[in-house]
């Protein structure tokens, strides 16, 4: 039974190869596809990571935001008592 799997994934990889050696455009194209792929991944991470309704950075942002906040107070009491 997986002799017909391993048999099919050779023959499609035989026929992108011979492509590849007739043609170079072929692997110049799935080369530029994998990397478009790769963009498109990292893409939706940043969307997803940087999104300003997600609540996980909404929550990490703004305890950036008190956290500067404080260090700003602390700074301009110091200036003050001099």
């Amino acid at each position: 039974m997986n002799s017909i799997y391993y048999y099919s994934l050779f023959t499609v990889f035989g026929i992108v190869a011979f492509m590849i050696v007739v043609d170079k455009n072929v692997g110049e194209y799935i080369l530029l596809s994998i990397k478009m792929l790769k963009i498109n991944i990292e893409r939706l991470k940043w969307m997803a990571i940087y999104h300003p309704n997600n609540p996980i950075t909404t929550w990490w942002m703004n305890r950036k935001l008190k956290k500067f906040i404080k260090e700003m107070q602390a700074r301009s009491e110091t200036v003050q008592s001099e």
